[in-house]
This record gives C-alpha cells, structure tokens and sequence, in this order.
C-alpha cells in the first residue's frame, strides 16, 4: 500500500508539472527511491514474472491433485412410453478412487513442480534485479546529462560575456575586428553544444521511464541528487565472488532447476513400474423415487506395464539429456558471475584513479583559467587563451563528474553482479 500512495503520488506531482504552466511554479523533484518504487508497481517483466509464479503455483496444484481422491456422483430420472404404458426411471450414485501406490511417481512429479516454483520466485527476483539496476543506471545518466547543460548554459553565458568585452575593446580601438568575429565563433559553438546536451536531457528522461515501465513523454521534473563519495571496497574479490554465488538469484534459480531435472529423471524412470489404485461405489435404481434397489461395491486395482514400445526408455533418454544440460548451464553462469565481477571490479579501480586524476586536472585548469582571464583584461593576453582555457577548464569539471558518475555506474553493475544493493542515495 506504501508503493502504491507513493506510485500515485508521483504520477499526480508530474502531471501536475504539465497543467500548472506558471513561470513560478517549480518542477516537482523526484528521487531514486521514487523512480525504483514506480518500478516495482508498474513495470511490465514485473508483471509478467508474477504471471509465471501464478501458472507454476497452478501447475503444482494439478500435479498434486493426481495423488488425491476422485469422488463423484451421479443422479438421473427418465419417463418412457411404451405400448401405451407409461414407465418412470430413477438412479443415483456415487464412486470413489484413490491411488495408493505408483513407486513414488507422484511424489517425484510433486517435488519437480514445487521446486519449478521456487526457481520461478527466483527468477522474478532475478527480474527486480535487473529492473532496479536499469533505473538506477538511467537515473544517473539523465543526472549527470543534466549537469551536462548546466556546464554548457555556464560556457554560453562565459562566451557571452567574452563577446560583449570584445565588442568593447574593439570600439575603443584596443583589439581588432578578428577578436569579435572569433568570439562570435566560439558563443555558436557553444550554443550548439548546449542544444545537443539539452537534446541528450530529453532523450535520458525517455529511457528513465521505460526503465520505470511507464510512458509519460513531455513531462518536467528535476532529480534529487546522489551521493557521488568513492567507496572503499571492506571484501576482497574471493568473499565478493562467493557472496555473489550466494545472493544471485538466478544462480539459485539454475540450481533449483536441476533439482526439478532430478525430481523429473526419478519420476520417468519409474514409468514402468507398477501401480496400485483402491476405487467402490454405491448406486441405487428403480422406478419409485422412494424406494430404489440400491448395490455397491469396492474393489482393488493394479496395473503393470508390460510393452510401451520404449516410451519410457526414450522419456528417462530426454529427462537425462536435460539434467546434463541444466547442470552445463549452471557451470556457464559460474563462470559468467566469475568473470563479470572481475571485470567490475577491475572497472572501479579504474574509475577511482580516474577520479584523481581528473581532480588534478580541475586544479591546473582552473588556475590557467584564472591567468588567461586576467591577461586578456589587462590587455596581455589574446582570445585564443582564454577561449582555451575556458573550454579546458570546462572540459576538465565533466571529465571529474563523468568519472564520478561511471565510478556508481560501475558500483550499480556490481549490485547486479552480486545480487545485492548497493547504497546510492
């Protein structure tokens, strides 16, 4: 009921970004866990995992009913007319059955089935996994595309600002036509690189709500930021890789399948066997409603396969070939998880080195920044300085936030590599 008021809430809070139209009005502000809660109400693999966990829950009910007893009964009346005699039937009756023996058949066919659901439970949660991976992921790309403009509209207005003095400093004669011309270059450039991002922005804001299962196009609304601190790692790569073993659910899930493949191996095998069934009735019948000759009777069945023209042979041949194939599939994903955590893990190292670099970097940009700024309005310097040091200096603080950003994108795939969450608030 939580999700749903804060689902419904964050529906009613963009939609009202679309109607209220006034200059003043803010964009309603949305945060991950919004965007994750959205997900786990309205995302359709969501829905149709529950689908499959409701057919397996069905199946394992049919499967079990076999081992139950049938019961049914019987009731009828006729009127006939022969030679001019009119005659009235009545009947009714009831019969039973029960299998009481099938060398543990129905045992194995109920165990295969009950763990088929449980691997279904599993691949669901498999699915959640995903799903907030892939808004988490898409969160922080429209966040950090969004940081994109904002640096873009600073260049623009910066370019602005260089053009203006420009113009200046050419009507007082200090510098020449060229420094307006190639002022005016550089603010176009700039303009164009602020259309692309603000194009990216919307383009991000389609792919976070298709990770989010809904379709709401058009719509405004600002992110809540993210906490964008390096973590340390506290476990080594042997306790994150046995751990991951132990929290994917999809690993559970191929492990709960070969017990279903063993259950179902077990239950062809004994095709052939045996089988023991107890059944009676009671009916009764005549032509006086009220009086009916009644009979009943009980009786023990058995029955012994003798030829099936190797059906069993070739079913147990199938069931085999399966488990081997269940088993190759689980050692696949081993290896998979194997592989895709040291590729992660090898991925932040990267980003955090990246991430110091990158901070050097802001430094030394922003202090040539600062000296070509002051020459040019001293009249020392020339506009290709500042204009290189603007952008290098620009260019630098994305580098920083991209680093930062790829640093929790790398931190998400570790999330879904690991099946467990990690804190991105």
């Amino acid at each position: 009921m939580g999700r749903m008021k804060k689902a419904v809430g964050f529906l009613v809070a963009l939609y009202g970004a679309l109607v209220l139209t006034a200059p003043a009005e803010a964009k309603p502000v949305i945060s991950l866990d919004d965007c994750l809660d959205i997900a786990e109400e309205y995302h359709p693999g969501l829905a149709g995992a529950d689908g499959q966990i409701a057919a397996q829950r069905g199946r394992l009910g049919q499967t079990a009913a076999s081992d139950r007893p049938e019961i049914s009964g019987r009731v009828s009346a006729s009127r006939s007319n022969s030679g001019g005699f009119e005659r009235e039937s009545y009947s009714a009756g009831a019969t039973a059955s029960v299998r009481v023996f099938d060398a543990n058949r129905g045992k194995y066919a109920i165990d295969a089935q009950r763990v088929t659901l449980s691997a279904a439970e599993e691949d669901r949660l498999t699915t959640l996994r995903d799903v907030r991976a892939n808004v988490k992921s898409a969160y922080m790309t429209l966040l950090l595309d969004m940081e994109v403009v904002g640096h873009r509209l600073e260049s623009v207005r910066a370019f602005e600002r260089y053009l203006d003095q420009a113009e200046a400093f050419y009507e007082a004669g200090i510098r020449p036509w060229y420094n307006v011309t190639k002022a005016e270059v550089d603010l176009g450039k700039a303009q164009l690189a602020l259309i692309e991002a603000e194009s990216s922005v919307e383009m991000s804001k389609v792919s976070l709500f298709n990770a989010m299962g809904i379709d709401r196009p058009g719509e405004e609304f600002d992110l809540a930021p993210i906490d964008l601190e390096v973590r340390d790692l506290s476990a080594d790569e042997a306790d994150i890789l046995t751990g991951a073993l132990e929290n994917r659910s999809d690993y559970r899930a191929s492990e709960l399948k070969i017990m279903a493949g063993t259950a179902t191996l077990k239950n062809e095998a004994r095709a052939s066997s045996p089988s023991v069934s107890v059944s009676g009735g009671y009916s009764g019948g005549g032509g006086d409603v009220f009086d009916l000759d009644s009979e009943w009777n009980v009786g023990v069945g058995i029955t012994i396969p003798i030829v099936d023209g190797g059906a069993t042979r070739a079913r147990v041949a199938a069931a085999e070939g399966q488990l081997v194939s269940l088993e190759a599939s689980r050692e696949k994903l081993r290896q998979d998880i194997a592989l895709e955590v040291r590729k992660i893990l090898t991925d932040i190292a990267r980003s955090r080195e990246r991430i110091r670099i990158s901070e050097l970097n802001v430094a030394s940009a922003e202090e040539n920044r600062r000296v070509a700024v002051g020459r040019y309005e001293t009249g020392a310097g020339d506009p290709f300085e500042v204009t290189d040091a603007l952008l290098s200096f620009t260019e630098a603080q994305l580098e920083n936030r991209r680093a930062k950003y790829d640093m929790q994108l790398a931190l998400v795939a570790l999330e879904r590599a690991t099946g467990k969450d990690v804190d991105l608030k």
